[in-house]
């Protein structure tokens, strides 16, 4: 090969020597013994035998090239002389010569075995003429664009079962003719993203398909293939965030990898196909009217090893005045945020709110949450967030023992209670604040929790964490005497008095044996 690439970049050398100098009238010179410029035909090389029903064989199709014109090349020269100084044309017309030959392009090479009424073809089908009969078509290693099944019936009109395996680029199905004979299809490993509704109803006999191992990541609700016994889905893509409605259209008894299929992207990679289908149906049937319910996570149960659904509703800034009567089962996170809820009762008395992890009742109109004391919620709760209510006070002794008992302490509890119009006097704050500073870890939002504000107050907005005893805990410098105060300093004078008189009485009785006065007068 390269010894005859020399040649011909030497006669393409020569010829423009000669051209030169018979322009010149001047005897061209060329030196090298190899150079030989022979017009060649273009020839093809058809290596092989014939066909042969009864036997095995390999066609082998290549397609040489044919060489530059003399006369093309001629034309070439005269234009570089032209353009660029005489001293450089002969080694540019040379240089452009091996270009030409070094990016020829070479045919793609495809090879075939043909057997009975079998065929199997490694990267294309080549154009052959193929016996009739061939029922069975394998096709491998294949980088179209389409695959067309209506130019293989065509071809292959007996064609029963069709085997497409490790395709790169395919991105579009085109669906065979109505008139048909295939029962077994099987597209594996093409890296197919989509097939789309229409494809199947002309596959009115087929009775396995095959799409392992693609990128496919969803399938239409409704397959129209009357005739199929077996499908195989496994190996792919599946994305659960998706509308998962055609995975429970599927038959167990036809797609025989049913309980392989598993989700491929966030948020449930690995996890099965199936049971995350079934979460999404029932969250969607026991949503509460005007929420939106997911599906964020779903995690293995240590002891059972069954997957246990992780439900999220979120019914914030909905205008509910108390808590939804119904929820998902199962449900692990309610987000209530504003809205106009007054009471947090549910909590204790709603079974469907027992199981309630993570509760976020901010900017609400909760003005007490005594409801909770005593309550089995407040024992295995991780979230409570309250910022932004009406609360003034607490059952801290409830809550203190509450969170003692709490499973999930001390990581995973969160408590929020930022933004709520606290009072701060001598009988809660003290206690309150105690509270602050034995759970601080768990308190979020520790330094938003202030005094609520009153026109005068040394105390208004304060941090209950930073105030001192004796700022809540202070006695007035002067007092306004007031009738009650009044009525009861009477009230002390006259008992004192009372038991002095009495105390005399006595004392006089003792000593002198008379009774006293008032005695004698009783009747």
């Amino acid at each position: 090969m390269d010894t005859e690439l020399a040649a011909k970049s030497c006669c393409s050398f020569c010829k423009t020597q000669k051209a030169i100098k018979e322009e010149k009238k001047e005897v061209p010179v060329c030196k090298s013994t190899r150079c030989k410029c022979l017009k060649r035909k273009p020839t093809t090389r058809l290596l092989g035998r014939p066909l042969n029903m009864g036997g095995d064989i390999s066609i082998h199709a290549e397609k040489k090239t044919p060489k530059n014109d003399v006369k093309r090349e001629h034309e070439r020269e005269i234009s570089t002389k032209e353009m660029f100084p005489e001293p450089l044309k002969s080694l540019i017309v040379v240089l452009i010569s091996l270009l030409e030959t070094s990016t020829k392009a070479r045919p793609q090479k495809s090879t075939c075995i043909y057997r009975e009424n079998q065929i199997s073809c490694k990267r294309h089908l080549p154009s052959l003429e193929y016996p009739v009969n061939i029922t069975h078509l394998e096709i491998r290693e294949i980088d179209w664009l389409e695959l067309d099944f209506n130019d293989l019936v065509s071809k292959f009109p007996l064609l029963t079962n069709v085997t497409v395996v490790h395709g790169k680029n395919i991105t579009k199905l085109i669906s065979p003719p109505a008139e048909n004979n295939i029962q077994v299809l099987i597209l594996n490993n093409l890296r197919l993203r989509r097939i789309r509704k229409e494809f199947f109803p002309n596959f009115t006999k087929l009775e396995e398909l095959s799409l392992k191992s693609n990128n496919l990541k969803n399938l239409p609700k409704q397959i129209e293939l009357p005739s199929i016994k077996a499908i195989y889905l496994s190996g792919n893509k599946w994305n659960c965030s998706l509308n998962l409605d055609w995975v429970l259209q599927l038959d167990e008894s036809i797609v025989k990898d049913y309980h392989n299929l598993t989700c491929h992207e966030e948020p449930h990679p690995g996890k099965s196909l199936v049971e995350i289908a079934t979460f999404m149906r029932e969250i969607e049937d026991e949503c509460p009217h005007r929420c939106y319910c997911s599906l964020p996570k779903v995690v293995i149960e240590p002891e059972t090893e069954i997957l246990e659904p992780i439900i999220s509703v979120d019914c914030s800034y909905k205008g509910f005045t108390k808590f939804p009567e119904t929820l998902p089962h199962k449900t692990k996170t309610l987000f209530l945020q504003g809205n106009e809820i007054c009471s947090v009762s549910p909590l204790r008395t709603n079974p469907l709110y027992k199981n309630i992890l993570d509760l976020y009742l901010d900017n609400n109109k909760i003005f007490s949450i005594e409801e909770l004391e005593g309550a089995e919620w407040l024992t295995q709760f991780r979230v409570l967030s309250l910022r932004g209510n009406r609360l003034t006070q607490i059952p801290t002794y409830a809550i203190d023992n509450a969170l003692q008992q709490n499973s999930n302490m001390p990581n995973a509890v969160r408590l929020i209670l930022g933004d709520n119009p606290w009072r701060c006097d001598c009988p809660f704050t003290p206690v309150f604040q105690e509270m602050l500073q034995k759970f601080a870890h768990q308190i979020s939002d520790i330094m938003e929790i202030k005094c609520s504000y009153i026109e005068g107050d040394e105390n208004s907005l304060v941090p209950i964490l930073e105030l001192s005893r004796s700022s809540v805990c202070r006695f007035p410098s002067e007092y306004s005497v007031q009738a009650l105060d009044l009525i009861n300093i009477i009230l002390i004078f006259l008992i004192i008095t009372v038991l002095v008189k009495l105390a005399y009485d006595y004392y006089h009785f003792k000593k002198t044996g008379r009774l006293p006065w008032i005695v004698t007068k009783m009747p």
